[in-house]
């Protein structure tokens, strides 16, 4: 099947089968499921830290049905959003009405397939909190699996999601996640393809910064980064309807195949925002430590959520 493929599969951490329903994931070690219970996600994924494609996760919301663009011009057209344009290795940041990006990306091509290599500079309309500001969108977003995050994140699962719409040919570019967290990831219109390479792997992808890297996984130059043959990468297209759990310090590259809506939550345990903290002196940004500081008190200490969620809302907006 082609939603799953492996380059240089030799050393890719082997793929264990458990109970859990598996969709044909002998040849690549991120495995495709059709079926997953609370239990199964903890121990075999959460716990082991292992990603997992769940294929129609989501599929039975009315979000799968109902939302596009055209959709969010109706029910938030008037809101002022970031929308952010890659300029070499700066992210700039302009604002937009959402009704004014819903008709640029209504003005690209219909017919374009994501290929091209020219995603430099295409405005891209991400990790915002929209659900957060338009609590009408969580509504359509049921049953949600909230069981599957740590209790602080449960109660206004929305509040702690991170929107993503855009046409097709957008990239974000190789990187883990700022807060070193668990991301569950929710495809509900258009294809995305992410390619992902386990967090051990990390230094064969030439580090800039914080988070991100300088390979490009589509188009590796191995004379500058030769370590990146011993790389396992994993290409998965990720549907309309799909669930995708990556776990903390996950790289992932991630191209619109269509224009596109998704969002995810980043949320730490207790073990993985310890975790994080324990990294605190390779570089990471004081925000992000102060943000991790924060999940800690609530996730660890169990400060109430309206003491700690005022503090940790400015996240969901930052910018690294």
């Amino acid at each position: 099947m082609d939603e799953v493929k492996v380059i240089t599969s030799p050393q890719a951490p082997p793929a264990d089968r458990s109970s859990t329903k598996l969709q044909d994931s002998s040849s690549s070690w991120v495995p495709i499921v059709t079926q997953l219970s609370d239990s199964d996600f903890a121990t075999d994924f959460r716990n082991a830290l292992r990603p997992v494609l769940l294929r129609g996760g989501c599929a039975a919301w009315s979000a799968c049905q109902c939302w596009s663009p055209q959709y969010f011009e109706d029910v938030a057209g008037s809101l002022t959003v970031p929308v952010k344009i890659l300029d070499g290795d700066e992210i700039k940041v302009s604002s937009w009405r959402l009704a004014e990006y819903v008709r640029f990306i209504m003005e690209q091509s219909p017919g374009g397939d994501g290929g091209s290599r020219n995603e430099r500079g295409i405005p891209y309309c991400h990790d915002i909190p929209l659900l957060g500001l338009v609590e009408k969108l969580a509504r359509d977003c049921q049953p949600f699996p909230a069981n599957l995050l740590s209790p602080w994140y449960r109660r206004h699962w929305w509040r702690f999601s991170q929107f993503f719409m855009g046409p097709a040919g957008t990239v974000t570019p190789l990187h883990f996640d700022s807060l070193v967290s668990h991301n569950l990831f929710f495809q509900i219109y258009g294809v995305k393809q992410f390619t992902i390479l386990p967090s051990s792997q990390a230094p064969f992808c030439g580090l800039r910064g914080w988070r991100w890297f300088d390979v490009d996984p589509e188009q590796p130059d191995y004379l500058r980064f030769p370590g990146y043959r011993q790389a396992t990468p994993a290409v998965i297209t990720v549907n309309p309807g799909d669930m995708l759990y990556m776990p903390p310090g996950t790289l992932h590259h991630v191209r619109s195949l269509s224009a596109s809506i998704s969002f995810n939550i980043d949320w730490h345990t207790k073990r993985s925002v310890l975790h994080a903290l324990a990294q605190s002196h390779k570089g990471m940004p004081r925000k992000v430590i102060y943000y991790n500081t924060i999940t800690a008190l609530a996730v660890i200490m169990k400060v109430p959520e309206a003491m700690t969620f005022p503090l940790y809302r400015s996240y969901l907006s930052y910018v690294s």
